[in-house]
């Protein structure tokens, strides 16, 4: 189908649409493991199953992101498309409600499968018609306000946790789904057109090979933060934390993930430089083995804070220059998910395969490591790539 303008989508529709979407997924990322914990006797190896099926289905869905709206648009416009997946979202929310673990389960998986064509779709928005520096604006003001908002979400599950409502988080999405499709209202039936020209004159040979870096590094970051959750809990016992702390130092790499994207978004020194991804490969790897050995809680923060910043800067490359690279198309979007859920189901895998051993912990924490020395050193030789295309 033809676009119908040249006009990039503006600002406050994507931004609105996109905050209280995050807000949703904070929301039940935090609550639905605690509700399976808490209503339905859920263990540890049944919510890491839960959470490897979950990254599995939504790597699964990402990838074929492209093909899946494409169909859907021989019926209905991307913002159509987008409507009936938000929409079924919604109607899936209040469905945890029922006291029935089979319909915990069909809820699970299948939210997260819409969520694997909504973000695509939403970026296909974001990215048409944008290039160079007006592409970076945009992917850095879209992640301070996805990232602000999952933190937010995460931090309301707390008190609703102490005041016994936990139960009615995930049927929350019901309103903030809504409340994201009256922003879809003011989008465009299509993406604007994303100029063959333009796209040539700012995407430099380079990026190619920032974007493999990138793409090996992106679902490095998912699997820290997906191995950390379950881990956290017992280096605040072993630091002896006061409860009263934990939520806040836990915090520290959110703070910290989101500050990266607010001077990227501000700067312009990264881009292009391999040297940007290998400093950023450093900090999450090292922030990680700071996290976890940590004897102090100046060292636990410390090693949070490198972790978020390393991330933060490995997402903002990833999805910038894939975007750059692929044309803002939604297969583009839809890999860059894809690699998320890659992150997402090889931790819970990890964690799974570490339950055997006679020291589950230790063993899950050497899993992770050799997994993130892997990644690093095909990002260095993916990154000295981009440096001898740039230097040829």
């Amino acid at each position: 189908m033809q676009a119908e303008s040249h006009t990039p989508v503006r600002a406050v529709p994507i931004g609105g649409l996109t905050f209280l979407c995050s807000l949703g997924t904070g929301i039940l990322w935090n609550a639905l493991y605690f509700i399976a914990e808490r209503e339905y006797g859920f263990t540890q190896r049944d919510s890491l199953l839960l959470a490897f099926v979950n990254g599995v289905l939504y790597t699964a869905v990402a990838v074929n992101a492209g093909r899946v709206v494409g169909f859907m648009e021989r019926r209905v416009s991307p913002r159509a498309a987008l409507g009936v997946v938000l929409l079924v979202q919604a109607s899936l929310a209040p469905l945890v409600l029922i006291p029935n673990i089979a319909l915990l389960w069909f809820a699970a998986v299948a939210m997260t499968a819409l969520g694997a064509l909504q973000w695509p779709i939403v970026q296909h928005y974001l990215a048409s018609g944008r290039h160079g520096p007006e592409m970076r604006n945009a992917v850095g003001w879209w992640n301070a306000t996805w990232m602000a908002a999952t933190a937010m979400g995460l931090a309301i599950a707390g008190p609703l946790e102490s005041m016994g409502l936990m139960r009615w988080a995930i049927p929350s999405l019901l309103l903030t789904n809504l409340g994201a499709i009256a922003f879809l209202t003011a989008f465009p039936k299509h993406p604007p057109h994303h100029d063959a020209d333009a796209h040539a004159a700012h995407v430099p040979p380079t990026y190619r090979a920032l974007l493999g870096a990138a793409r090996v590094l992106h679902p490095m970051g998912y699997l820290v933060i997906g191995a950390l959750s379950p881990i956290l809990p017992y280096l605040f016992i072993a630091l002896d934390t006061q409860p009263s702390a934990q939520a806040p130092i836990g915090a520290t790499w959110h703070v910290a993930r989101l500050l990266a994207v607010i001077v990227l978004w501000r700067t312009v020194f990264w881009h292009g430089r391999g040297a940007t991804l290998v400093a950023a490969g450093l900090l999450l790897s090292l922030g990680f083995a700071f996290t976890i050995t940590a004897p102090n809680e100046a060292v636990l923060i410390a090693g949070l804070a490198a972790l978020g910043l390393g991330q933060g800067t490995i997402y903002y490359s990833a999805i910038y220059y894939g975007l750059a690279v692929g044309g803002a198309k939604i297969e583009a979007g839809g890999i860059h998910e894809a690699l998320v859920g890659a992150g997402y189901f090889v931790g819970p895998g990890l964690g799974l395969l570490s339950l055997g051993a006679e020291r589950s912990t230790p063993v899950f924490i050497g899993l992770v490591t050799g997994a993130l020395a892997f990644g690093f050193v095909v990002a260095l030789w993916q990154a000295g790539r981009a440096r001898s295309q740039s230097t040829a």
